[in-house]
């Protein structure tokens, strides 16, 4: 329950409540061994799922085998309401456990039907929000894959980074073959832009911290 009080999908909601909005809603506990596929791409989606342990990988596929990360999502977070509310429920993304998961998964049409319309309201306050801010990190994303040159996306990762974490000396969430694959490059150029970066003095490099000098 920490984890999925924590929650912005659930804010503002206190512990009694969240209990009975997921009775309300009836939602199912379900458990995911790491490399297990939750969503798959062309599956038809009906569920949004909270993540209450464990570490999510949102990817796309390409025909050409290319693999891009759209995001990598741990405990609190949530996946496929973009799915599970439009029109057609077809996924495009995929959606893999890194870790032993446990997930939460509640049906679209369960959150409409429920009864208690209070604690309705507000989970659906909350999840406006929540894909209000998804959209904005998409937008983000679109930034960096609109770039031509792979320095000008990695100063634009850099710096959204830093503003999440609101300072100059970050923790990058991937190991350095995710931090490809999400911002779309080679993982050896990627490496040698940044040692380029470190030797101009831009950064310092300290594994997966980086120190950001100036941009």
């Amino acid at each position: 329950m920490d984890a999925v009080i924590k929650s912005n999908i659930f804010k503002n909601i206190d512990k009694k409540e969240i209990i009975n909005i997921l009775n309300d809603f009836k939602a199912k506990n379900i458990h995911f061994s790491k490399g297990n596929t939750i969503i798959d791409i062309g599956d038809k989606v009906n569920s949004i799922y909270i993540i209450a342990k464990g570490k999510i990988e949102i990817s796309k596929e390409y025909e050409d085998a290319r693999k891009n990360i759209v995001n990598i999502l741990t405990d609190g977070d949530i996946f496929a309401e973009a799915f599970a509310f439009s029109s057609n429920q077809i996924s495009s993304i995929q959606a893999i456990s890194l870790d032993s998961s446990d997930i939460i998964e509640i049906e679209s049409s369960n959150i409409f039907n429920a009864k208690n319309d209070d604690t309705k309201n507000k989970f659906i306050e909350n999840l406006l929000r929540v894909i209000s801010d998804k959209n904005k990190f998409l937008a983000f994303k679109n930034d960096i894959l609109s770039q031509k040159s792979l320095r000008s996306k990695i100063i634009i990762y850099l710096k959204y980074i830093s503003n999440i974490q609101k300072s100059s000396n970050v923790v990058i969430p991937y190991n350095r073959d995710k931090l490809a694959e999400f911002i779309a490059a080679d993982r050896s150029a990627l490496s040698r832009e940044l040692n380029r970066l470190s030797k101009e003095n831009i950064i310092k490099l300290d594994g997966n911290r980086i120190s950001i000098m100036k941009l």
